[in-house]
């Protein structure tokens, strides 16, 4: 028989989750190469067998004589009841029966601990939820109210749109901008609603009016003298022209009895147009007394008004 031994890395395994491990150093004592099986047995002699619940990766090898193999033992007890079960391991030779090595048999304890009682559940903590509510509750109350509550509206006429804009939406307000027909500065805040260092919550709207160039109206020059409509036209910042239709341009050749009058007038009389907008009239010479009120012969007959200035 040739003399091969074991040492185990521990007599006792505690497992953790139903497995663990440990390292079985075996020798061979003789003076040639062995082939060596380390196996494992139940540690008791029951009817049926008990179960070893053991695994050795690779359990057959060639130890040469002197030599030290590491044998790494696995042990899974998954499903076992509580308690302690022995395992036998033996390292023999292949070329004869393990019952020949009984006597350098190594009984390893496996530990399966018993199952932890489950926690008992705590309750729901609804009074905390409850506190924890009226306190968020609160919180945001109290931010709705500093955000929301009244504030003086700056007071931004005069301003610059741009500046007034700013000013407003920096202390909390939203703005609306409407055009309106001013001598003011162009561009700036003719009024504002509501006016400034009046009372208005947080996010209400400011409506600015910003003020527009004012535009000249058509003045009612009908049935008057040409140089009475010139005049008119100077004054109300409107370049005046004739139409193709007119058949006169001044009173000055005319007999006395028969002056240059206007007759018809495009755009209306009363339609607001830009400064220094042309606008066309239709003259010609009229003897006897001029008809109050006149008729606009480019409102009823605008084929006689054509614009002299399109192709």
């Amino acid at each position: 028989m040739t003399t091969i031994t074991m040492t185990l890395s521990s007599p006792d395994v505690i497992l953790k989750d139903g497995k663990g491990t440990l390292t079985a150093s075996v020798t061979n004592g003789s003076p040639g190469p062995e082939r060596v099986v380390l196996g494992a047995f139940p540690g008791q002699v029951t009817n049926p067998p008990s179960k070893t619940y053991t695994t050795i990766p690779n359990p057959l090898r060639t130890i040469a004589p002197g030599a030290t193999e590491q044998y790494v033992v696995n042990f899974d007890t998954a499903g076992a009841a509580a308690g302690s079960y022995p395992v036998k391991l033996i390292a023999y030779s292949a070329d004869d029966a393990p019952e020949d090595y009984a006597d350098q048999a190594h009984v390893v304890t496996l530990n399966v601990p018993a199952a932890e009682a489950p926690k008992p559940t705590r309750p729901f903590p609804w009074l905390w939820v409850i506190i924890g509510g009226v306190v968020l509750l609160a919180i945001i109350g109290a931010i709705l109210f500093f955000i929301f509550k009244d504030a003086n509206v700056p007071d931004v006429k005069t301003k610059p749109e741009a500046e007034a804009v700013k000013v407003l939406t920096d202390a909390g307000f939203k703005v609306s901008t409407n055009p309106t027909e001013s001598a003011e500065t162009e561009g700036t805040v003719v009024t504002q609603t509501p006016a400034g260092g009046e009372k208005a919550g947080r996010g209400s709207t400011i409506n600015l009016q910003i003020a527009t160039p004012a535009r000249p109206t058509v003045p009612d020059v009908l049935g008057k003298r040409i140089e009475d409509a010139k005049a008119a036209f100077q004054s109300a910042r409107i370049q005046l022209d004739f139409t193709q239709g007119s058949t006169c341009t001044s009173s000055a050749f005319e007999p006395l009895f028969r002056p240059c009058v206007v007759v018809g007038v495009n755009p209306d009389i009363g339609s607001k147009v830009n400064v220094n907008a042309l606008v066309l009239v239709r003259t010609e010479p009229r003897t006897g007394i001029i008809v109050d009120p006149p008729f606009n012969i480019c409102k009823t007959n605008p084929q006689f008004c054509v614009q002299r200035l399109q192709p």
